[in-house]
């Protein structure tokens, strides 16, 4: 069972409880050095105090006002990394506080995660809590694994890579069948995050170069992602947030970021509801045959997994569990509304009208995947 799914099995059976409480002390933070700090978590009627080094993280959530996402280290008193599990999650010294304030139910990034996982593939592990930062209530957040090697189920002898933009330098390296050679972390629109060593591109250099890409994809992984990403409408998860996995012999991808999708994009407007999401890498597979027969397959497969109803009941369980502990009251007290800096358009926290929003939007792509690839069928 996930990290969450525990979390809302003890915590329902507890309604009357409290979420964690996390208490963030520190300086005055930016995006680019982590500042000391100190970390206290108050769950379950116990205490876990730490030092940290704590700084914003995210690109468009730098122009959130008073609710910005963090990135932190638990640290020794002698400054050393701390392993510590927090809130049930693994055992670590790195993760992220997440707190959606474009979304108006902020539930889409964690549902999101969660139903990717429950297809059978890594992800990382969410649980929700209340932050306080300096005694500034910042309201409901997540407090996240970070997307690295052990998240993404990547072994050691593996490798990880992150498609960070839809070009760099108008390149888009997943459609060049013979890139110049890579340098440093970076690599055209592709960062590397595992291994560290130069030698840390080769998987991926082999990949662009091979006769028949197909004979280093898991297939089936990519059909799965394909499909997920277009049910739920995640129009960032193909030209950036998409994760390259590679575990010795096969790469397999993994989504980032799933708080644009469900009907909304990254500022909150809402989203085509009949548009499809690929990218050029995708584009290539779909022009197979034996791949887009095997979307067909696979979505006879998945489709009650990702059900309206399953996909409903995950954000239904989460409201229920934010509601009955008051902290979607506490949430709304603070952040009632979201003004999108760039297009001026503002809209509510109003998590029963959102689910009601997400509901409608599945619906729509439900259907519309079972028209491309099953014939019309819909029974959702």
């Amino acid at each position: 069972m996930c990290a969450l799914c525990l979390f809302m099995v003890c915590f329902l059976a507890h309604a009357e409880e409290a979420l964690p409480v996390l208490r963030l002390e520190a300086g005055l933070l930016d995006y680019v050095t982590a500042k000391p700090g100190t970390l206290t978590v108050t769950a379950a009627g116990s205490e876990t105090v730490s030092p940290v080094t704590v700084k914003y993280r995210g690109t468009y959530s730098a122009t959130f006002t008073g609710k910005r996402n963090y990135s932190f280290h638990l640290k020794t008193d002698r400054g050393e990394a701390s392993h510590i599990s927090l809130l049930g999650l693994r055992t670590d010294d790195d993760y992220i506080l997440l707190g959606g304030l474009s979304d108006p139910c902020r539930l889409r990034a964690a549902v999101g995660l969660r139903l990717w996982n429950s297809l059978g593939y890594p992800a990382p592990q969410s649980a929700p809590c209340e932050l306080y930062f300096n005694d500034y209530y910042k309201g409901v957040y997540f407090l996240v694994e970070r997307p690295d090697r052990k998240s993404a189920g990547v072994p050691k002898n593996g490798a990880l890579y992150r498609v960070l933009a839809a070009s760099a330098d108008d390149i888009d390296l997943l459609s060049m069948a013979a890139p110049d050679a890579p340098e440093g972390e970076t690599w055209y629109n592709i960062g590397k995050e595992w291994p560290e060593d130069d030698s840390g591109w080769e998987p991926l250099a082999a990949m662009l170069s091979a006769p028949d890409r197909t004979e280093t994809l898991d297939l089936s992984a990519f059909a799965d992602y394909y499909l997920f990403i277009n049910l739920i409408g995640a129009s960032d998860n193909m030209s950036k947030n998409l994760y390259l996995c590679w575990n010795g012999s096969r790469f397999s991808p993994m989504p980032w970021d799933l708080d644009a999708a469900f009907g909304r994009l990254y500022n909150a407007s809402p989203s085509p509801v009949d548009a499809w999401y690929s990218n050029s890498l995708f584009d290539e597979l779909l022009a197979q045959k034996d791949f887009r027969e095997l979307l067909g397959t696979r979505w006879a497969l998945i489709r009650e997994t990702l059900s309206p109803a399953i996909i409903d009941s995950c954000f239904a369980d989460l409201n229920a569990l934010l509601t009955a502990c008051g902290a979607w009251e506490r949430e709304a007290e603070r952040f009632a509304v979201y003004t999108d800096s760039a297009t001026g358009l503002s809209y509510p926290f109003a998590p029963e009208q959102e689910l009601a929003f997400i509901h409608d939007f599945i619906m729509y792509r439900y259907s519309m995947l079972d028209a491309a690839f099953l014939g019309g069928m819909t029974d959702g």
